[in-house]
């Protein structure tokens, strides 16, 4: 009879904090209440077992409801950014910047070098195309980046607008959740998520530190319309 009681004090006070936390409808806070009321159903049962003198059971239950407590999974990713990559469609091109190596790469969807990606055109080439998208702010500034970032020792490169390209990006409206993929975050990500991950990121895609200057500039947008809205 005491172990159904103690069973129904746990179900009762997992029942309390995790009805409050269901209430957000926030699928983090619904993960974390579940975990929540499995914590003190698991720690009473141990609590109890051990109590009865049964302590082969007490320990491993013990152990489970202080993982379920634990902020990081269990069995978590140790490098959550691995194999993360941020895809930009344009009407003149559609964009894959690598979060791992850095690299970024864009197909052309019209014009002369339709199908084509900017890796296979020669400076000339590029320069080309960059004519063809003097009205397309963000394809400019994607173009403009991928020549920096792959001609940059050519005195070529003088010819391509590349003052600027930033605001360009700025300027460009961008989506929720764009701005959630590009921070590497899901939309249950708080405010303290999300500057956090700015952090992260800018860190690793600073102009500074070798990095693209348009990630750097949309890093920068993603934060603004994250907290912003």
């Amino acid at each position: 009879m005491l172990a159904y009681f103690i069973i129904g004090i746990a179900l009762l006070a997992a029942l309390i904090i995790g009805g409050k936390s269901l209430a957000n409808a926030e699928p983090k806070h619904i993960i974390r209440a579940f975990r929540i009321a499995g914590a003190i159903i698991l720690g009473a049962l141990a609590a109890f077992f051990a109590y009865t003198g049964r302590f082969q059971i007490a320990p491993p239950l013990a152990l489970i409801a202080l993982f379920l407590l634990r902020k990081k999974p269990l069995f978590g990713r140790s490098t959550p950014s691995s194999g993360q990559k941020s895809e930009v469609t344009t009407d003149w091109l559609y964009a894959i910047l690598d979060h791992d190596s850095g690299e970024m790469d864009a197909e052309i969807l019209q014009g002369e070098f339709m199908g084509e990606r900017l890796s296979q055109l020669s400076l000339q080439q590029l320069q080309e195309l960059s004519r063809s998208l003097e009205e397309d702010e963000q394809s400019a500034a994607i173009l403009v980046t991928f020549i920096e970032r792959n001609f940059s020792d050519s005195e070529d490169t003088q010819g391509t607008d590349s003052g600027g390209y930033s605001n360009h990006t700025q300027q460009t409206g961008m989506s929720r959740t764009e701005a959630f993929e590009i921070l590497e975050l899901d939309p249950a990500a708080n405010e303290a998520d999300i500057k956090a991950s700015h952090k992260r990121l800018m860190k690793k895609f600073h102009p500074d530190h070798d990095g693209s200057s348009y990630m750097a500039a949309k890093l920068n947008q993603a934060k603004e319309v994250l907290l912003k809205s």
